[in-house]
């Protein structure tokens, strides 16, 4: 397949439980391998905005298991983190991927996180794009976020929760000043779509991010993020669900990284309206250009590299 002069290939590989479709694009360079977030939902918005890239490298997408193009999941006992760090291993080595840069959102960037602190991954660097380490502090951040917003948002969604009535109307309402308030701001934009897995998205999140009840709802890699040896981008926005402070306490406990805040954007700042969508990419180019060039320069003896803040 050819799209606009650039080589697109797609195809299918094995992973622990079924297998996931991919898509490559573009050729040459340290190659982009980027994790979707969700869980439940596919890698369709990553397209568009991540295209630009594979023009100087080659920029590989996967649906995770279960949702998307690939096969879907009926067992729930398939759906653990191990599983998901156990299939990103078998896409890299399956795809005979050479030390990749990784980018991950949200719950991409949760399994970034979780795998370089655990299994010392050989990859260039780990780009962690509006990813939380902490579940727990994660939702009483958002909920305060929620609690400030205007039209008494957190009782009319999370508060309607507890009390057994989403079926009122205005709590879809509410939910949507949420999402344009912490999610995208500057587009329009709907997730809902028929590759969702809504199976996968109850069962590890429950009723919405700030409300887990689900398998992840105790997850936390605080302690181990200083076991990270990968150098790593920490990109959120101004007024991303996953609050600065959040993201800078995640930066500060990797030894190698750089902390990056995005004026003007949410949690999805590749789908938010130009220029902001150009300048989200750009950040992330900027990174993956500086990096490669670190390492192609020789380090001296008993030096290490500093951690810096943008």
């Amino acid at each position: 397949m050819t799209g606009c002069g650039i080589d697109v290939v797609e195809g299918e590989i094995a992973v622990p439980g079924g297998k996931v479709w991919y898509r490559r694009m573009g050729r040459g360079g340290v190659p982009l391998l980027l994790v979707h977030g969700g869980p439940g939902y596919p890698s369709d918005p990553l397209f568009e905005a991540f295209e630009p890239l594979a023009e100087e490298r080659e920029v590989i997408w996967y649906d995770q298991l279960g949702v998307g193009r690939s096969d879907p999941i009926h067992d729930t006992s398939l759906l653990t983190v191990d599983r998901f760090l156990d299939e990103l291993d078998a896409v890299v080595d399956g795809l005979g991927l050479r030390r990749p840069h990784v980018y991950g959102h949200s719950w991409g960037a949760m399994l970034g996180l979780q795998h370089a602190a655990e299994r010392a991954p050989e990859w260039t660097s780990l780009v962690c794009a509006n990813g939380l380490a902490s579940v727990p502090r994660f939702e009483e951040e958002v909920r305060d976020l929620m609690a400030k917003l205007p039209g008494n948002v957190l009782d009319r969604t999370y508060g309607r929760e507890l009390r057994g009535e989403t079926g009122d109307p205005d709590y879809q309402v509410a939910r949507g000043e949420y999402m344009r308030a912490c999610v995208v701001r500057t587009a329009p934009v709907n997730l809902d779509s028929d590759r969702t897995s809504l199976l996968t998205f109850r069962t590890m999140i429950g009723q919405a991010d700030y409300h887990v009840t689900g398998t992840l709802k105790d997850w936390d890699v605080f302690d181990d993020l200083h076991r990270i040896r990968v150098p790593t981008l920490v990109l959120g926005g101004k007024f991303d669900e996953c609050v600065p402070a959040h993201l800078a306490d995640i930066a500060g406990r990797i030894p190698d990284s750089e902390h990056a805040t995005q004026p003007g954007a949410a949690h999805m700042g590749y789908l938010e309206a130009e220029p902001l969508r150009r300048e989200y990419i750009s950040t992330i180019r900027d990174y993956l250009a500086r990096i490669e060039a670190r390492s192609a320069e020789p380090v001296p003896t008993g030096s290490s590299p500093g951690r810096l803040d943008l």
